[in-house]
């Protein structure tokens, strides 16, 4: 179970799930697969030295790409019929979370490669104060789009207490 089902209210449901863009992570995934390449041609080049040189290069670059890939997965940004949670970490974790009631407005940026490469920085800008930017999330424009359906759906009554 992940972190955001770990902390839904009872009746609040799931609406978007956004994840982070692989091209938010292109630079370490070049650097990884370089080192791999790297640890082949030491082999090839020298044969002496050669192999501890690419067992090194190797870990590095398998690092490299382990790291990327587990600041990805362990990252969320999921919008619910109420509100934005969006965590970031493994071993130290941080949240943030925002009532749909206190959002003003949703702000995306788009370079022109993030436009097509379809992805960009989010930042929820809310009554008092706002979310950092989240860089570098997937379809940002669906986000926003299912932002605003959430907050175009008329809420139901609050049962009496």
């Amino acid at each position: 179970m992940g972190y955001v089902e770990s902390v839904l209210a009872p009746g609040e449901r799931v609406v978007h799930r956004a994840a982070l863009s692989h091209w938010n992570f292109a630079l370490s995934y070049f650097l990884g697969v370089l080192c791999i390449v790297g640890a082949g041609a030491a082999v090839y080049l020298d044969r002496q030295r050669g192999p501890l040189i690419a067992a090194v290069a190797t870990i590095i670059g398998l690092l490299l790409i382990g790291i990327a890939l587990v600041r990805r997965g362990t990252s969320e940004l999921v919008l619910t019929d109420r509100r934005i949670i969006a965590k970031r970490g493994f071993i130290a974790r941080t949240t943030v979370e925002m009532q749909l009631a206190k959002v003003e407005s949703l702000h995306v940026h788009q370079g022109l490669l993030a436009r097509m490469l379809d992805y960009g920085d989010v930042t929820v800008v809310g009554t008092g104060s706002s979310l950092e930017p989240l860089r570098g999330i997937c379809a940002p424009l669906e986000l926003r789009r299912k932002l605003g359906e959430v907050a175009a759906t008329p809420k139901p009554p609050a049962p009496p207490a």
